[in-house]
């Protein structure tokens, strides 16, 4: 599944880092891959070849694996008003939030019951649930908190490297203000942050490095 731009220049921005490329480096394999040099200028199927290019030399997206067959079909969220959601359809939510951002290996409804089956049966006797829908629930907001820990931690790995490269822009006072807002008032606090919160960071991050893209690497 594609994501969109700015989730693919934040996760270049990571693996740059991880790999430890330099800038020259950096420019001449995005020269080579696109005939570009800015990730701005690119479209999402060129940041998407950067991003395996990255992934063949060693940059690790995915932290987990995960278990049970692939399924095609993306969890099926309703389209209600917030009030009206079950917490059913909460977990669903956040399931499919994580797999935008790249973090699930396999995002469809299949592995999200394979999931929550390997989590519920320690709440069930070791009793496997067939389908979501059977799970209590008190079982599915144990499992929307432990998915909620999970994805803070992984969006909070990514701010911590991200607010790096953002410190080193030329934002405008209007920008600084909001990077100080949604980014600088948490450095080194991350994970104590809510998912909430680290989503306004990292939207906000993604859309900074790609205005800026040209300027940090030109």
């Amino acid at each position: 599944m594609k994501m969109n731009k700015s989730r693919y220049i934040q996760l270049i921005h990571i693996g740059k880092s991880q790999l430890g490329w330099g800038d020259d480096l950096y420019r001449s394999i995005l020269m080579k891959l696109t005939s570009k040099d800015s990730c701005k200028a690119m479209n999402v199927n060129e940041l998407e070849k950067v991003l395996k290019h990255m992934q063949s030399k060693g940059f690790e997206i995915i932290t987990k694996k995960r278990s049970g067959k692939s399924g095609k079909n993306s969890p099926m969220t309703r389209d209600i008003d917030p009030e009206d959601k079950i917490p059913l359809d909460k977990l669903r939510q956040v399931w499919v939030a994580m797999s935008h951002r790249g973090y699930l290996r396999d995002g469809s409804e299949a592995a999200l019951l394979s999931w929550s089956n390997a989590q519920a049966k320690r709440m069930n006797k070791s009793v496997a649930i067939e389908r979501l829908e059977w799970l209590r629930e008190s079982m599915i907001h144990a499992l929307i908190e432990q998915l909620k820990s999970w994805y803070v931690r992984l969006m909070a790995k990514d701010m911590n490297e991200l607010a790096q490269d953002l410190k080193q822009l030329p934002l405008s006072d209007e920008e600084l203000f909001s990077a100080k807002r949604f980014v600088f008032c948490a450095v080194g606090m991350f994970g104590k942050c809510n998912v909430e919160q680290l989503e306004a960071a990292l939207n906000f991050t993604g859309q900074m490095l790609g205005k800026y893209e040209d300027v940090k690497n030109g």
